[in-house]
């Protein structure tokens, strides 16, 4: 029975590695691409939007992309309740590169692309940001406190976000498997 020697199994080792980054550029999907401009000065961004409000993070959910948001002020807009869900992105296993990823504690100045069935959609490219201090100074006259209302559903565990790395490791082991069995029948002939 011989054995297989160094440069041998390296070959072999290189080629294993081969086959597994061609599978996973075939099968992980990329994110879509997407891209933005600049945003606009916040001044001329207020001024535009259709929805702007203060709040602050109280649960992020989607791999950060999805905040429940326990809302301050309402500066435009309808009302809002006092606590009100904000998508950045799609979640689950959809990626794009204009997705906004959320941190829980932090306090923003959101204005949200659009109003869907009962949340705000947001992306990278609105002028939604941090709260700062400075910002107050453009804060309207009007500006209006939440209504009362009940908190959205919570978002369940996030599977999306083990699915592609179990995907993976499961891909790694099998052509690992495969390997080490060419190899021992290469080895007993």
């Amino acid at each position: 029975m011989p054995a297989v020697s160094p440069p041998m199994l390296l070959k072999r080792l290189s080629i294993a590695f081969a086959a597994v980054g061609s599978l996973l550029v075939a099968f992980v999907p990329a994110p879509a691409l997407a891209s933005c401009a600049m945003p606009p000065a916040i001044v001329e961004a207020l001024s535009k939007a259709d929805i702007v409000f203060v709040g602050t993070v109280a649960a992020t959910a989607e791999r950060n992309l999805w905040a429940t948001v326990t809302v301050e002020e309402v500066w435009k807009g309808p009302d809002l309740p006092a606590v009100f869900q904000v998508r950045g992105g799609q979640g689950g296993n959809g990626a794009s590169s204009v997705d906004r990823e959320f941190t829980k504690g932090v306090k923003y100045l959101f204005v949200p692309s659009s109003l869907e069935n009962g949340f705000a959609a947001d992306n990278s490219c609105s002028s939604t940001r941090p709260w700062e201090e400075a910002l107050i100074a453009l804060r309207p006259t009007d500006v209006r406190g939440p209504i009362g209302g009940s908190p959205p559903a919570q978002a369940g565990f996030d599977f999306g976000g083990l699915l592609a790395p179990l995907a993976v490791a499961i891909l790694v082991a099998g052509v690992l498997l495969a390997v080490g069995l060419l190899a021992r029948s290469r080895q007993s002939a």
